[in-house]
């Protein structure tokens, strides 16, 4: 009996060790960014957003999939719109990557300290560059395939286009109030 009561408080003795030492030990950060659901960042409903452009299917929002078949394209639409992507993808490219080079530089003098109101002006001019230069590209790509619609999926077209302004109208707006109504 002495001997069972002696392994008992043994085994009693390890587990609690075991449980003390874990306890010692720092706690992992739970670094996911969690949304107002409680969903990991770049989750939504157990499905996985594929970057800036997957983020079009949001829930909430219309996916880019839905408002195609909402416009009901002729497969001969569908091939002249592709190509009309195809056409523009290197041009987004190269534009893609100039601008990595560019905010590149412009994030290097100011992690070296140059802060001073000409390097924030330097900034903010070629950021306007960067943006009218994209938007000039979209615009010219975007008039091309709405010249290939019919009148029915122009209206649609153009609906959507105002949804897509105005959403992002209210999203810029929102990132100025987080700013604090400054743009950096």
């Amino acid at each position: 009996m002495l001997k069972f009561r002696t392994a008992a408080m043994s085994a009693v003795a390890v587990v609690g060790l075991a449980v003390l030492a874990g306890a010692q030990t720092p706690a992992q950060k739970d670094t996911t960014h969690r949304g107002i659901r409680g969903e990991r960042h770049g989750q939504v409903e157990g499905m996985r957003r594929g970057g800036m452009r997957g983020q079009r299917g949001h829930v909430g929002r219309q996916g880019r999939g839905e408002f195609v078949k909402d416009l009901n394209l002729t497969d001969a639409q569908k091939t002249r719109i592709k190509a009309i992507h195809e056409k523009y993808r290197p041009q987004f490219q190269k534009l893609r990557e100039d601008g990595r080079a560019q905010f590149g530089s412009l994030r290097d003098a100011r992690q070296k300290g140059d802060t001073s109101s000409a390097a924030r002006q330097r900034i903010r001019a070629q950021r306007e560059q960067f943006q009218n230069r994209a938007r000039a590209l979209r615009q010219k790509e975007h008039s091309e395939i709405r010249a290939l619609l019919t009148t029915e999926q122009r209206a649609k077209w153009d609906a959507a286009a105002k949804k897509r302004e105005e959403g992002m109208n209210q999203r810029r707006d929102r990132m100025k109030d987080r700013r604090g109504g400054r743009r950096a």
